[in-house]
């Protein structure tokens, strides 16, 4: 009996939700995003799952779409467990057809490309929502090539801009801009329809935030960003030649920066970044033992013996 009740609950929520989520009401105080509240209520994890493999098909292309304002809700239950979580699940499985799947993503290239706001949840979480989106065609190829390029083109436009660095927090959650644009990165860097122009243009986006110097990354981004690479690398599209001369460029040795890196904390930020982005490339490619990954390796271990 609870289970037939459910969907019409979720469907209720999803139509009443009436402002955008995590917006103050008249009196100031917090209102959750209706859809991924009503999907959290349901219980924990599994339940949430359960309840939608439950639905018919035409309520699930409606709460995919209903749940995509939840993407900015400040709360991290609702944001990440319940909103992202039902979407990953629905595009995963192929609960969701084509033409929502196409609906999702125009409406997280449409939050990703928004200005930056103060709360920084929405485009952060549309960049990760962006990687399911390319991962079903991953699987199933179904875009056009020119497609493949608005998405590498986004995740480039959004890295450009980005200057929230701001990652977990034990209150709020995750924000992660730079991981999660590199999830997306990583998703078509594994899509066997990319092609090497496709491939370059996956490498300048990950250069833009190898080594930046407003920031010295603590939760993990080095190692997001190193793994498109090491995907590209398994794909044989650059020799060693083009993987030196694609590490060298991250750090030029005529930067100024580089004349005094322990006196300056933009080159120590510099050198933090590029060292431990560096070396997990250098270490992935050892850990496989395959030699396809040597080329990407020695380009690596050239740069780690340029730094000051």
């Amino acid at each position: 009996m609870l289970r037939t009740l459910i969907a019409p609950l979720l469907l209720a929520a999803c139509a009443g939700a009436s402002q955008p989520a995590g917006l103050a009401s008249p009196a100031g105080s917090y209102t959750p995003c209706e859809p991924a509240a009503a999907l959290a209520a349901l219980g924990d994890e599994r339940a949430r799952a359960e309840a939608v493999l439950d639905m018919g098909p035409a309520e699930r292309e409606d709460l995919a779409l209903a749940l995509l304002p939840c993407l900015s809700d400040p709360d991290p239950d609702l944001r990440d467990g319940a909103a992202y979580a039902a979407l990953s699940q629905m595009m995963r499985s192929q609960l969701i057809g084509r033409e929502t799947v196409m609906g999702v993503m125009q409406e997280t290239l449409r939050m990703a490309g928004a200005p930056e706001d103060a709360a920084g949840f929405a485009r952060p979480f549309a960049m990760l929502t962006l990687a399911e989106v390319a991962r079903t065609d991953r699987i199933t190829p179904w875009m056009e090539p020119e497609a493949r390029d608005g998405l590498i083109a986004a995740a480039h436009a959004y890295l450009a801009g980005l200057t929230d660095y701001r990652g977990f927090s034990d209150a709020k959650g995750w924000r992660h801009g730079v991981a999660h644009t590199a999830d997306l990165l990583m998703q078509l860097s594994l899509n066997p329809q990319l092609t090497k122009p496709q491939a370059e243009a996956i490498l300048a986006a990950v250069a833009l935030k190898a080594g930046p110097t407003d920031h010295s990354y603590i939760f993990g981004e080095n190692e997001r960003l190193a793994a498109p690479v090491m995907y590209l690398a398994q794909r044989e599209f650059f020799g060693e030649e083009e993987w030196t001369l694609w590490f060298e460029s991250l750090w030029p040795g005529d930067d100024p920066l580089r004349e005094n890196v322990y006196g300056s904390e933009a080159a120590l930020a510099k050198l933090h970044n590029l060292r431990a982005f560096a070396e997990a490339v250098y270490v992935s490619a050892k850990a496989s033992n395959e030699a396809t990954y040597e080329p990407v390796a020695r380009g690596a271990f050239a740069l780690l013996n340029s730094l000051p």
